[in-house]
């Protein structure tokens, strides 16, 4: 098992679960990241420990294709 992990949308119908980083205090590169700002210190953020979620009834528009996002 993973030790982090989290549920990414691939296209219409298809979502899975990725094993994924665990954050950081520095800017990667991804969606609404200037390039100019990757690698830069954020010493004023905040990195939470998540216990337990779970699927809000909108999440389920992404799986069923009513959605404008992209396939990944």
């Amino acid at each position: 098992m993973s030790g982090n992990r989290g549920v990414a949308y691939i296209e219409p119908g298809v979502v899975e679960v990725q094993d994924i980083d665990y954050p950081t205090f520095e800017l990667r590169d991804g969606p609404g990241v200037n390039p100019a700002n990757i690698g830069r210190k954020v010493p004023h953020g905040a990195i939470l420990k998540v216990v337990t979620t779970n699927i809000c009834g909108s999440d389920q528009h992404m799986v069923r294709g009513r959605t404008t996002a992209r396939p990944t």
